[in-house]
């Protein structure tokens, strides 16, 4: 949260009717007309010269005090901005800078001054349509880019203040212009996926003698190809595709209108005795409720990430009865343990009751969650090898 910005253009924020002649001359200099009447409420729409002065407020910040109080030996920092507007092209810098500060007072100083810091940067991965009534013109994202890069090659990655800079852009799709608030709704995106690696890459790596610039390659992809598993390189395949399916099948298999939900809702199918005598009305729990509306979510997520220019197409969401027809660019292998010879979601069931009889415990969700886990990792190894 941004204090003082809700509400209120730049030129109260810093008070510009109260200021003496000579510094309303100065301010004019450094700041157009335009910025100085610009509303804050929702990001500072591409203007980097003004979110870098009103930004200057993070240290004192709840948050940031809250962050420093917490922080530990041995934690590692992780920023995520963008490069081709306002807000993250101004606030990245600035927050490292805090961070790095050896004069700093806040809580933990030396620990933080110390510690690992990474980054990932996105660069222009969308266009707007033009619109007269946005201030934003998504023709100056690529100019932005490179004069924050310029910047950043002195003040971020030539200082060495920060281990690891991860790159991240693509040619991607044209969405509509909505400068902020409810009506910017933009779909999800690889490269949104491809960032969240890019923070497990950094807190499983030791950058503690090393600073470097990484980037994201995907390989033999053309314009209008889809994204799947396999045009991954091997490690983001094995990070992503194993947990992924794992959660996917679970989703697919309690689908609410699929005849397969009343199957594996059932008492007497699904740890009959492991996890429904633990709680007798499990299933209309709040927690189940809960699990049911975020996997309908992550569905809806993936559907948004395959309906791209960009298409990251993992998944057949429309497999109906033979989950392990799931993964797009995999064939479900023949013959193996699973089911002994079962198909489809008889086998599938069959691998939930056995991996429901090795689950321990007194909590019926754990349990529930424990079995899920198994019997997908099971069917992952067996099945789509």
């Amino acid at each position: 949260y941004i204090k003082d910005t809700e509400d209120k253009r730049f030129d109260q924020f810093i008070e510009y009717s109260s200021l003496s002649t000579e510094n309303k001359a100065m301010m004019s200099m450094l700041f157009s007309e335009k910025n100085l009447s610009a509303q804050m409420q929702v990001g500072f729409k591409g203007n980097p010269n003004i979110g870098s002065v009103v930004l200057n407020q993070i240290e004192s910040s709840p948050q940031f005090e809250e962050f420093a109080n917490s922080f530990a030996e041995g934690d590692k920092i992780f920023i995520i901005s963008s490069i081709f507007g306002g807000t993250g092209a101004s606030g990245f810098p600035l927050l490292l800078k805090t961070l790095r500060d050896p004069e700093a007072s806040f809580p933990n100083h030396s620990i933080i001054n110390n510690a690992q810091i990474g980054a990932v940067t996105i660069l222009p991965y969308f266009k707007l349509q033009p619109s007269e009534e946005s201030e934003i013109d998504s023709s100056t994202f690529i100019s932005k880019a490179r004069s924050a890069l310029a910047y950043y090659e002195t003040n971020v990655v030539g200082n060495e203040s920060i281990n690891a800079l991860y790159y991240l852009a693509d040619d991607g799709d044209i969405y509509e212009n909505n400068d902020g608030g409810s009506l910017q709704q933009n779909p999800a995106h690889i490269i949104e996926l491809v960032a969240a690696t890019a923070a497990i890459n950094f807190m499983n790596t030791d950058y503690t003698d090393r600073h470097q610039n990484l980037e994201f390659g995907i390989r033999d992809i053309n314009n209008n190809d889809s994204v799947t598993f396999g045009k991954f390189y091997p490690d983001t395949e094995e990070l992503l595709m194993k947990p992924m399916t794992q959660l996917t099948m679970m989703a697919n298999c309690l689908q609410k209108e699929s005849p397969q939900y009343k199957f594996v809702t059932s008492f007497h199918l699904v740890a009959n005795e492991t996890i429904c005598a633990k709680e007798e009305k499990f299933y209309d729990t709040p927690y189940f409720k809960e699990l049911i509306a975020f996997l309908n979510t992550y569905k809806d997520w993936l559907k948004e990430l395959s309906d791209n220019k960009r298409s990251l197409n993992l998944f057949n969401l429309e497999c109906g009865d033979k989950p392990f027809e799931l993964v797009t660019d995999r064939k479900p292998q023949q013959g193996g343990f699973l089911g002994f010879g079962k198909k489809n979601y008889e086998a599938f069931y069959d691998a939930l009751n056995k991996a429901a009889q090795k689950v321990r415990g007194d909590k019926a969700s754990s349990l529930f969650i424990e079995t899920y886990s198994r019997a997908t990792k099971k069917i992952a190894e067996d099945k789509l090898k």
